[in-house]
């Protein structure tokens, strides 16, 4: 435990025979780790990480001898466990009701939760240019052209005969009657064509009333396609990820989340090579343990990746043991006596820093 952290009263050391029972008989509390940053991890020195140093502060209290088992996968882990091939798990394991109803778990170590890990998108000039050319923006820009087109039939039609402005000659007065009905329609007026007619008067005021509310319409859409769309191609919620490429790690929670809300998601085999496609570009998001993603992003990212999004399906991470083991509850109580002492906010600012 580091300097200058508040001292928690002294637990009681448990009884051999509470250790034993612990233990299967032999002394010496068998844990399964995996390699999961900045949780669990190997070091020179032995393991370390979050989760090792809370349960190392809490072992040395109650005076547990143990020994580490490394395996794979969380997977890997609780299959120890189940088997009785180590007495306990440890690290980024999630308390979730299905493990709950097979194991027997620790007071949360750790508040946590799913968060989106994505590669920012970084729009420039010709990319935000292109979105003028959705199908949107052309199919409203051909309906306006054919719309000029007809009301500069009709205004060349009323005004024909009895107005010098608009020729007897089919291509040019309509050609003229077209020209009228775009400087009308974009109320700027040069006044070089106008209409004398009482019906050509009546044509040009439905005109100009329409043409107030198409302006205004084109206007929305040409924003739109320049800004709303620039936030759509960014993934800020789990809505987002439908129709992506999106990765995660198999066999945990985040997986057996996206099946939930049955939104594909390709599963790799460790949080590494996922983190490594999303940098690349390979994935677009990868969905995963948010403070894991959020200790990446600083130790790893480089500003290449960011965490988005509201957290997902909050949960603890839990030490697993078997139903019934007599640890449980000492443990838990040492547990909370390492929040309430400040230890646990001392290791949150080493490993994920002030945020």
């Amino acid at each position: 435990m580091s300097a200058g952290t508040q001292q928690s009263e002294p637990t009681a050391a448990l009884s051999p025979e509470v250790i034993a029972q612990a233990t299967g008989g032999d002394g010496r509390l068998s844990i399964a780790v995996r390699r999961i940053e900045p949780f669990a991890f190997p070091t020179p020195s032995g393991w370390s990480g979050y989760s090792i140093d809370v349960w190392q502060a809490a072992a040395a209290q109650l005076e547990i001898p143990y020994d580490y088992v490394e395996v794979g996968t969380v997977s890997e882990q609780l299959d120890a466990v189940r088997t009785g091939r180590t007495d306990a798990a440890l690290g980024a394991i999630s308390i979730t009701a299905e493990r709950e109803a097979e194991f027997d778990f620790s007071f949360p170590m750790y508040d946590s939760g799913l968060q989106v890990l994505v590669r920012p998108t970084d729009q420039g000039f010709w990319a935000q240019m292109l979105a003028l050319f959705s199908s949107t923006v052309l199919l409203l820009l051909l309906a306006l052209v054919v719309l000029l087109v007809i009301v500069g039939h009709i205004v060349w039609l009323i005004e024909r005969r009895t107005n010098d402005d608009f020729p007897h000659s089919y291509r040019a007065g309509v050609w003229e009657g077209i020209w009228w009905a775009i400087v009308t329609m974009t109320t700027i007026g040069y006044g070089d064509r106008v209409v004398q007619s009482r019906w050509g008067r009546l044509v040009a005021m439905v005109w100009m009333l329409v043409g107030l509310v198409l302006v205004a319409h084109f206007t929305a859409v040409i924003t739109s396609a320049l800004t709303i769309d620039r936030i759509r191609s960014e993934v800020r919620s789990i809505s987002d990820l439908y129709g992506r490429n999106v990765v995660t790690v198999a066999d945990t929670s985040a997986a057996r989340f996206l099946e939930s809300v049955d939104l594909p998601a390709r599963p790799l085999p460790d949080v590494d090579e996922a983190f490594a496609e999303v940098a690349s570009g390979q994935a677009e998001a990868f969905v995963y343990d948010a403070p894991v993603l959020r200790y990446l992003t600083q130790t790893r990212g480089d500003d290449t990746v960011e965490v988005v999004g509201p957290l997902l399906q909050p949960q603890g991470y839990g030490m697993a043991f078997r139903p019934g083991n007599p640890l449980v509850e000492p443990l838990d109580l040492e547990l909370l006596q390492l929040r309430e002492n400040g230890t646990t906010e001392e290791l949150d600012r080493r490993y994920f820093g002030d945020s």
